[in-house]
């Protein structure tokens, strides 16, 4: 074989694996452009995942900073890693690969990166005394959230915007406790299954109760969807689940009100689907 047929055979090698990163890339594309269209994102709305904002005070944690341990503003490690795998799951993959490292803006907020405008932790409660007073609160937010579709990642216990998301009356399903002392579960409100109670670490060992549920606010409004455990293992495997179905989820449901309520084993922190509601009427995946 002469040098001419070598470099040939070399260069249509180059062409094909150029051909098929580009094809590799057009398709992670079109996927991320997917699930960003699934949880609201459009050409004049972007998302923001919203954390908890679990606030320690003094003496709340054991160390030797300042004597009493750290205080200050946290995000459990769980959430924090179901935002960022969420937020990867939406970035360009070839931003991705340009620019692996972003960096903290201030109060943690961390910047835009494709359909995700922000990642950031709830504000506080009093931030939504106007939202709290109207009949639909997403529909009159603060301005740093105003108009744009919703993540909220993490229960109603340090995530404000989770609990008002719960009142609303698209939601399908709402935590509910035992009994004073007794575990958290999830009871069904709406459709054949209403009054139907799934229940966590009560009802199964080392099992917890998570939830994905999205509806859009008022018409034409922003779309918020919840991902929410009874732990930060739970949370983070109701995005994972999500990250794993919503193709699925997107044929099935589209734009209307759905809800999962999942089990998850907190040994694998694997989750299994217990029911699955879209505008109240059960259905399976």
């Amino acid at each position: 074989m002469d040098v001419m047929a070598i470099a040939e055979n070399l260069a249509a090698d180059v062409v094909w694996s150029l051909l098929a990163l580009l094809v590799g890339y057009l398709l992670l594309r079109r996927q991320n452009r997917g699930l960003a269209r699934l949880l609201g994102a459009v050409r004049n709305r972007r998302l923001i995942i919203v954390l908890p904002d679990m606030r320690i005070r003094e003496g709340g944690t054991v160390g030797t900073y300042r004597r009493v341990g750290f205080t200050g503003n946290a995000v459990s490690r769980g959430e924090f890693e179901a935002a960022v795998a969420l937020r990867d799951a939406l970035t360009d993959p070839l931003v991705r690969l340009l620019q692996p490292r972003r960096s903290l803006m201030p109060a943690g907020r961390i910047g835009s990166a494709g359909a995700v405008e922000a990642t950031e932790t709830c504000p506080p409660s009093t931030a939504f005394t106007v939202a709290e007073a109207s009949a639909d609160p997403f529909t009159h937010l603060p301005g740093e959230l105003s108009g744009r579709s919703l993540v909220l990642i993490g229960g109603p216990a340090y995530n404000h915007l989770t609990s008002l998301g719960f009142l609303h009356p698209d939601v399908q399903a709402v935590p509910e406790q035992v009994n004073p002392t007794g575990e958290w579960g999830l009871r069904i409100r709406s459709g054949p299954m209403a009054g139907q109670f799934f229940g966590g670490r009560g009802t199964v060992p080392d099992t917890e109760i998570a939830t994905v549920q999205s509806f859009t606010a008022g018409t034409d409004g922003p779309r918020v969807t919840i991902c929410a455990g009874s732990s930060d293992i739970a949370t983070l495997a109701s995005v994972d689940f999500l990250l794993a179905n919503w193709r699925r989820i997107a044929r099935r449901c589209g734009q209307r009100p759905y809800a999962f309520l999942l089990r998850v084993d907190l040994h694998s922190g694997s989750a299994q689907l217990q029911a699955g509601l879209v505008d109240g009427n059960p259905f399976t995946l």
